[in-house]
């Protein structure tokens, strides 16, 4: 391994850069859930295999369904019923109580976060971020408390607080 580059400057290994090449497991969401105890997760959309987050979105007076990809940083998605254009910011609603997902910050968009709790009792110290945003694709894990970042997928369901799957890809 090199010590200096071609120019002469010294070359410093990133730690993290090493860490994500090196990270060979994916994490999978099996349970998220609005603020009254609804779990998101549905048959109704899969990816990869795998069930995926549903919910109910309205916009310009007319109401659909988006599906969101459950693997942690997976940027897939899909709308059914309403046409939401890049840079859209419609409403996220749970599709069994229509009841309005919470916001818990704002997106560097100007967007509010909406949030997915990572158990029915609804503690925002143990929930999943999304931007509203249509088309930004931010998003966040906070488990106990600590926003947890893709390097750190390697850490048990127990660690984490959250249900997900690691598996090898």
């Amino acid at each position: 391994m090199r010590i200096f580059d071609r120019k002469g400057m010294l070359i410093i290994p990133s730690p993290e850069k090493k860490i994500v090449s090196n990270n060979k497991k994916m994490m999978v969401v099996k349970e998220c859930f609005c603020q009254n105890g609804h779990n998101l997760i549905s048959n109704h959309v899969r990816f990869k295999g795998f069930d995926g987050i549903f919910l109910k979105i309205a916009g310009r007076g007319k109401e659909g369904f988006l599906g969101i990809s459950p693997i942690f940083g997976d940027e897939c998605h899909i709308s059914m019923g309403l046409d939401v254009v890049s840079g859209e910011i419609p409403q996220y609603m749970c599709p069994v109580c229509d009841v309005n997902l919470p916001v818990y910050s704002i997106c560097s968009c100007g967007a509010g976060i909406i949030t997915l709790f990572a158990n029915a009792k609804a503690n925002f110290s143990n929930c999943i971020g999304i931007c509203s945003r249509y088309d930004c694709f931010n998003s966040s894990v906070i488990s106990n408390g600590e926003l947890l970042s893709p390097t750190m997928i390697n850490c048990s369901e127990k660690k984490s607080g959250l249900s997900a799957y690691e598996f090898p890809h």
